[in-house]
């Protein structure tokens, strides 16, 4: 059996046709059904995102599985004609084997992102992972090669601690805060401007528990609108000086074409409180506040140039990170490609392992009639070395046969294993490899 992947992502394809070509959350189980049936596919999985849509799935023919599942996604899209077609078509992509193991390994530990190293992407996969097993859309490899990525996920962002270093500039500017005032939970934050980077700042600032905050911008109900979804204050630009007044630090991030805040103003603020020291983190672009407060007692400043020398160090940081998960994405990719080999050999193993427990129970019936007057107990004691001698007989073979799977040696030697035991491998095994491993039915564990 193959593993396949096929689909697009921001990387190379336009936000238009990612969004024509999108699987809504809600028709994810019935797409995922959709395209293992039309495809035939042995188990599948549909990642749709904001950044990517890729199906991922297993079959006997890795061309025809990814020729299938190619047609099945141009169905699915809205070409007006053959030139816009043939376009969708050029901007997808397709792996199979290893490549495509390695490419949801990179993808659930972040290193096929935009930003190196994000964390959302792995929520998303398993949230596609538990769809597909809901629809019943999984079979034995999905399960195991979409487990052991998401624990691959954990073990990379744990030991390599690439999702460490943020480069959101949002993110930064809170971190700064926090590391000047040792902690902002009790402090008074005002946020000049309700855009996209005043929304993710205020996000970053709940995450720290901050109690006490008021937007301030131009437009008075686009304030009141972001504040009032975390239950904080508003007001407008013409009360800015009051607010600056009560604030220990200011987050600023507006559209405007000049200083907000110049010297002169914030000085006169200062002055009515001598006492209180004031931090300006200025993400604006142009800057929001004259870089010349600097010189006014109590008050510290940094701006978009010094907040970007941190994001571009932090992303230096994920790089290097990302060297050790690749390390760690090898290593798992080469242990999935054995286990996958060794699925060759599970009828031969299990056929072994039946005739094992036909004779223990045998014998040990046998011996129980001849051992009259035991004790339940001592009864235990018997079957629990009948299965521990079993067990260790069956240990060596099988350890022996998985390590060489694959190879011309390991065929031989199941061979063999046949003819000397007698044995009728069955077509479908009854017993894993790894105990409960590609045996899960719902979330991913």
């Amino acid at each position: 059996m193959h593993t396949i992947v096929v689909g697009l992502s921001i990387k190379r394809a336009p936000i238009e046709i990612l969004e024509q070509l999108s699987v809504h959350h809600s028709q994810n189980a019935l797409c995922v059904q959709d395209v293992k049936a039309a495809a035939g596919l042995a188990g599948a999985v549909v990642l749709s995102t904001c950044n990517r849509l890729e199906f991922y799935g297993v079959c006997e023919d890795a061309d025809e599985g990814v020729a299938r599942v190619r047609d099945f996604i141009m169905g699915q899209g809205k070409a007006g004609d053959a030139v816009q077609e043939r376009r969708f078509r050029d901007l997808l992509y397709a792996y199979a084997d290893d490549c495509a193991v390695r490419h949801l390994f990179e993808v659930v530990c972040g290193l096929d992102s935009l930003i190196v190293g994000e964390t959302e992407v792995a929520g998303q996969v398993s949230r596609a992972y538990q769809a597909s097993c809901k629809a019943g859309a999984n079979d034995k490899i999905i399960n195991v090669w979409f487990q052991r990525a998401l624990s691959l996920g954990k073990k990379v962002r744990s030991e390599t601690r690439i999702s460490r270093y943020s480069t959101s500039i949002g993110r930064i500017a809170v971190d700064l805060a926090v590391r000047e005032l040792g902690g902002i939970a009790d402090k008074r934050v005002l946020i000049l401007g309700a855009g996209e980077m005043s929304e993710l700042t205020m996000k970053y600032l709940v995450a720290q528990d901050v109690s006490v905050a008021m937007v301030s911008n131009r437009s008075l109900d686009k304030a009141q609108r972001l504040a009032g979804q975390y239950g904080f204050g508003a007001c407008s630009l013409d009360e800015m000086d009051a607010c600056l007044e009560q604030a220990d630090v200011v987050f600023s991030a507006t559209a405007a074409k000049g200083c907000l805040v110049d010297k002169a103003r914030l000085a006169a603020v200062m002055a009515r409180r001598p006492a209180r020291p004031l931090l300006c983190i200025d993400m604006g672009l142009p800057r929001d506040i004259d870089p010349e407060v600097r010189s006014i007692p109590n008050v510290s400043c940094y701006d978009i140039n010094e907040l970007r020398d941190v994001a571009n160090r932090h992303q230096n940081e994920r790089l290097r990170a990302a060297k050790n998960a690749a390390r760690l994405i090898d290593e798992a990719a080469a242990d999935f490609e054995r286990w996958q080999r060794s699925l060759e050999y599970l009828p031969t193993i299990d056929a072994l392992y039946r005739q094992a427990e036909r004779i223990k129970a045998d014998k040990l019936e046998r011996a129980m009639g001849k051992l009259s007057g035991l004790t339940p107990s001592q009864k235990n004691v018997v079957q629990c070395l009948a299965t521990s001698i079993t067990h260790q007989l069956m240990h060596e073979p099988v350890a022996s046969l998985n390590a060489m799977a694959g190879s011309e040696k390991s065929r031989a030697y199941a061979a063999m294993l046949e003819e000397l035991f007698h044995l009728q491998p069955e077509g479908e095994p009854a017993r894993a490899e790894a105990g409960a491993e590609g045996k899960q039915t719902g979330g991913a564990q």
